[in-house]
């Protein structure tokens, strides 16, 4: 089940169903859709990791992690590319090095991030896509132990998902893995910013925002003005559709599919717009 991104915060477990309400295809971002209510999802990823804080208080439980738990781990992971190594249990140096793939990780060698990993909005530090308990291994009846959160991330200096497993009593990164290829669905924070990008087009942008102004007679300034839901897009999507060379690189690089509507109001027809996040660009397809 695949839970995708909105704008409003309630959780959504339709999975790969939701596609069969997409809007049909109109030409241009002047075009509205009329439609029912929106289901408003909940964020895939983890609350946005704040400043440095005290080690999270660990509950003794192996259930959901509370959300002061989730904001530790996301903390930890998120930090540990500032040059923490990670660690094994008992503290023994991981000789695995992260831009090594081990045997579970699918896809290339990882490209350099020599500058730092990056985040949708291409700040410091990758993107917080979920953070959760650990599964327990089926080869052991013992559970992971209560301290440990896996967090995945996405890096956008060198597309790459990653998963790191930390340890919540330490402070550190116990196992990071890194995969290319591999695209979860996107988090809320990650929508917002391929709202952003449609806005910075020059042409989309000034269509989005005739749209929102002629159903409220209002100014169109943030992402946060739009009830968004957002879906990874793979290049291979668009085989045979009129400008697909342009959407090819999807799947290496980050890009999503966003569907609109005004509060309350009308849809905003963006089912042609695909917003690769990793280039900062859009691209119209199928005209």
């Amino acid at each position: 089940m695949t839970i995708k991104a909105t704008g409003d915060g309630r959780a959504d477990g339709t999975g790969d169903g939701k596609r069969r309400w997409r809007v049909s295809a109109a030409v241009g971002l002047a075009a509205v859709l009329t439609g029912g209510g929106i289901v408003a999802l909940k964020a895939t990823g983890s609350p946005a990791p704040g400043d440095s804080a005290p080690a999270a208080s660990v509950a003794s439980h192996t259930g959901p992690l509370t959300s002061k738990e989730t904001r530790e781990a996301s903390r930890i992971a998120v930090g540990a590319a500032t040059g923490q190594r990670p660690t094994h249990r008992g503290g023994q140096k991981n000789t695995q090095d992260e831009n090594t793939h081990d045997e579970n990780t699918k896809g290339g060698s990882a490209k350099g991030t020599e500058g730092g990993e990056k985040n949708a909005a291409g700040g410091s530090g990758a993107e917080v896509l979920d953070t959760r308990r650990p599964p327990r291994a089926k080869s052991t009846a013992a559970p992971a132990p209560d301290s440990e959160a896996e967090v995945q991330l996405y890096d956008y200096a060198s597309d790459s998902l990653i998963t790191r497993l930390v340890d919540l009593r330490s402070g550190k990164v116990v196992r990071s893995t890194r995969q290319h290829g591999v695209q979860p669905p996107p988090t809320l924070a990650e929508v917002r910013q391929a709202v952003k990008v449609i806005l910075a087009d020059r042409r989309l942008g000034d269509g989005m925002r005739a749209s929102y102004r002629a159903e409220t007679k209002k100014r169109l300034t943030s992402p946060s003005q739009l009830r968004v839901q957002g879906m990874s897009f793979l290049g291979t999507r668009a085989k045979g559709v009129k400008g697909a060379e342009q959407v090819s690189r999807c799947g290496t690089h980050r890009c999503v599919q966003l569907f609109v509507r005004v509060p309350g109001g009308k849809w905003i027809d963006t089912s042609r717009i695909v917003i690769d996040l990793s280039a900062g660009r859009t691209a119209v397809i199928g005209l």
